[in-house]
């Protein structure tokens, strides 16, 4: 047998209690309405709190601009507030974008699970026989 290992995923997702009905022709897509950052996300927000800028940080981890810009707005329908904010540059253009509390609480709660589970993962051994699982 060739050598495996475990992986996982998680995401923050708004939590509505009503959905919107799925499509009911074409392709069937993943339930999404409520998804607000997974790992692609949570890397991009990082990427913009790192250089303070849109397209660097989609530049950086491998986005188009306009699926990262498409990304902040679908943060902003779904959070209710803006995960990211402009600044205009002054004569010769140069602005930025830095996170909005908003953003900085959503990367914050996505790399405390993220490194949680990581953590839980290389305990493996000592959680399950501790018997904390058995409760």
């Amino acid at each position: 047998m060739k050598p495996t290992r475990v992986r996982y995923r998680i995401w923050i997702e708004a939590d509505v209690t009503q959905r919107e009905a799925p499509a009911t022709s074409g392709r069937h897509k993943k339930d999404t309405q409520s998804f607000i950052v997974g790992l692609g996300v949570a890397r991009l927000l990082s990427a913009i709190k790192e250089t303070r800028s849109l397209t660097l940080a989609a530049e950086k981890v491998g986005y188009s601009y306009k699926y990262a810009w498409d990304r902040t707005q679908k943060m902003k329908q779904r959070l209710g507030e803006p995960a990211v904010e402009t600044h205009k540059g002054g004569k010769g253009g140069g602005g930025e974008m830095v996170l909005s509390p908003a953003g900085e609480q959503m990367l914050q709660k996505y790399q405390e699970w993220d490194e949680f589970f990581e953590k839980c993962m290389m305990h493996k051994e000592t959680i399950v026989e501790s018997g904390l699982l058995d409760k």
